[in-house]
């Protein structure tokens, strides 16, 4: 290997950003579980993951207020090409948690977003149910490079790039997914 190749081989390893999330197993199936520490109360929190404005800075645009029952078209932003998904609120419990499906696709996505209040600081949690190891693979990466595109914008920093997450981390989900998370399981 050339000393050009090795040193290009080690830059991309540097950037690649180690997987945090977890990949639990319960009777409804598989569930991906990505969270983040964040250095704000959860009502802030909270803020940055239902107000059109700050979900705009990391995730993507829509309109109008998040309920139970309310449809929102959300044009991703750090996609190519800024694809629209929509997205149904099914519940909601302001300021804690709550679950959407992506509407109108094959296979729809069930997501919840909550928030754990730990007084100064709070802990962010995104969950996506899905069928397969290849879907771990796919959801795990894509849930760590969005949350930490909401700490990037909360903090003003500069965005990640997802090409460190994908598609280093895919083993790693996709191994959880079929040999299950040691974490999940309880201590024998």
């Amino acid at each position: 290997m050339s000393e050009a190749s090795a040193r290009s081989a080690r830059e991309i390893a540097m950037r690649q950003v180690p997987p945090t999330g977890r990949v639990a197993r319960d009777a409804d199936g598989l569930e991906v579980i990505v969270s983040r520490s964040i250095p704000a109360p959860a009502s802030e929190v909270w803020e940055w993951v239902t107000r059109p404005e700050q979900v705009r800075r990391w995730y993507g645009a829509f309109r109008g207020t998040p309920r139970p029952g309310s449809v929102h078209s959300v044009k991703l932003t750090a996609e190519e090409g800024s694809p629209t998904v929509r997205i149904a609120v099914v519940e909601c419990v302001p300021g804690e948690r709550y679950v959407i499906e992506t509407a109108g696709v094959a296979a729809p996505w069930r997501i919840t977003v909550s928030v754990a209040d730990l007084g100064a600081s709070s802990r962010l949690f995104i969950a996506q149910r899905i069928e397969t190891a290849r879907e771990a693979g796919e959801a795990g990466p894509g849930w760590e490079y969005y949350l930490d595109r909401l700490i990037a914008a909360r903090e003003g920093g500069r965005m990640p790039d997802f090409a460190d997450y994908f598609p280093s981390q895919r083993p790693y989900y996709e191994r959880l997914a079929m040999d299950g998370d040691p974490v999940a399981w309880p201590a024998t």
